[in-house]
């Protein structure tokens, strides 16, 4: 039943429908993710220590550096998938999404296992000083050394997912891990520092696109 609704979305629907019935839900879940990351720093500014927003600000680098490994295994693999998908090839939809998937998880515990070995020059390049570096480690190991891997898995598996049609689906994953983290940023931002409050940011994101 779901494949003959997405056959019917990709060969019949007029394309002002499927644009926006694709868009829509990409576009909402875009908006929610910025809502998150102002959130995010709302809340570490109750802290009271601008030391820890200044930690958030030095790290966005880095985490800004994910979408290079999204795009490329994300939009690579999810164009090859819809494309192939269109010409009823089944074997290179399989093997794309295989590739897109290993190669993000590989490239993903790249970048984590680089940030944390090189971190010393990391914090130099990013312009940590003696008072901003330790917070800005805290941070950086919860975000990045454990969290690269599902936050940039979460954006690749939402590529895929949109690649056959199911943009909603893959929309109210990457929402519902934002959803999880609102609500658990306050509880873990407060008391205390970003080395308690980073484990409520780094994991969830991933965990709905996981489960699809």
């Amino acid at each position: 039943m779901a494949s003959v609704a997405k056959e019917e979305l990709f060969e019949r629907t007029p394309i002002p429908r499927a644009v926006a019935s694709l868009s829509i839900p990409t576009i909402i879940s875009s908006l929610v993710m910025v809502i998150y990351s102002m959130v995010d720093t709302y809340f570490v500014g109750l802290l009271n220590e601008p030391v820890q927003t200044a930690a958030v600000a030095l790290a966005a680098p880095v985490l800004l550096a994910f979408n290079a490994v999204n795009n490329l295994f994300g939009v690579g693999s999810s164009s090859m998938m819809s494309r192939a998908m269109g010409c009823k090839d089944f074997d290179t939809v399989k093997k794309s999404s295989a590739f897109g998937f290993y190669g993000a998880l590989f490239f993903g515990f790249l970048f984590a296992i680089v940030c944390t070995v090189f971190r010393p020059a990391l914090l130099t390049l990013l312009g940590a000083d003696s008072v901003t570096a330790a917070t800005t480690t805290s941070y950086l190991d919860w975000t990045v050394t454990l969290g690269a891997v599902p936050a940039i898995l979460n954006v690749v598996m939402a590529y895929m997912i949109r690649s056959e049609g199911s943009s909603l689906n893959a929309s109210i994953g990457t929402m519902g891990g934002c959803v999880v983290n609102m609500i658990l940023i306050p509880s873990a931002s407060s008391p205390g520092d970003l080395t308690w409050a980073r484990p409520a940011r780094a994991w969830p994101p991933a965990l709905p696109t996981a489960a699809r």
